[in-house]
């Protein structure tokens, strides 16, 4: 079970990563050469807040918040369920 919960973990952490880089990259092209993200900036909750200013209708800052959240309950359970095995 332990196994699974980090297997989830990493799948989950790669995938919401790959996301918010998606989210850097889509808010460079609209942005001005002065107002754009370095390439190894990983600052995500600044990009989170300038993303929906570029795309009002977007889903995708709201989820990239509360993955964020997700994530830190998937390690706790995996930690968790390392220490209730039998």
């Amino acid at each position: 079970m332990f196994v699974f919960g980090i297997v989830a973990f990493l799948i989950f952490g790669l995938v919401t990563d790959a996301t918010s880089t998606m989210m850097k990259m889509q808010v460079n092209d609209k942005l001005p050469e002065a107002e754009r993200f370095s390439w190894w900036a990983r600052n995500y909750s600044t990009i989170g807040r300038k993303y929906p200013e570029v795309y009002p209708d977007s889903l995708l800052p709201d989820l990239a918040r509360y993955s964020g959240w997700v994530c830190i309950f998937l390690l706790a359970a995996a930690v968790l369920s390392s220490f209730f095995q039998s």
